[in-house]
């Protein structure tokens, strides 16, 4: 994984874990690298009459990003997210955070996964970050 794809998960991370720690919610974020290796922060503005579903949120999110790459104006992008997974056939859900990358160089850099537990109604404790190869 290029050093830009470790800098874009490195942010989600830290994001993702302190949103958990302050909060115990996580909602669509992301994150971008700009086309001289910056990595800056990435949310859609919600408009309180109009709440988009989370799906809609993802999807804007990664068309934003597609069409920036598209026209040149960012290397690549993460978007990150919650999901739930069963690890093991038989085994129950846990809650994690998904984070999805691409860039430019890199056609399928692999999927993380940050799982988390809710130890308070508002706090959630973040685990061990894993990747899978996709």
């Amino acid at each position: 994984m290029n050093e830009e794809l470790e800098n874009l998960l490195k942010h989600c991370v830290e994001y993702a874990s302190d949103l958990l720690v302050e909060t115990g919610e996580s909602y669509p974020f992301g994150a971008f690298i700009d086309t001289i290796g910056n990595v800056h922060p990435l949310e859609m503005e919600i408009d309180t009459k109009n709440v988009p579903t989370i799906g809609q949120v993802i999807e804007n999110l990664k068309g934003y990003c597609e069409g920036e790459m598209k026209a040149s104006k960012m290397n690549g992008y993460a978007l990150a997210y919650e999901v739930a997974l069963q690890l093991e056939e038989g085994q129950d859900k846990i809650d994690a955070i998904s984070i999805d990358m691409k860039h430019i160089e890199n056609e399928e850099p692999p999927l993380f996964y940050l799982p988390f537990k809710l130890i308070e109604p508002k706090k959630g404790e973040p685990g061990e970050i894993f990747g899978v190869k996709r």
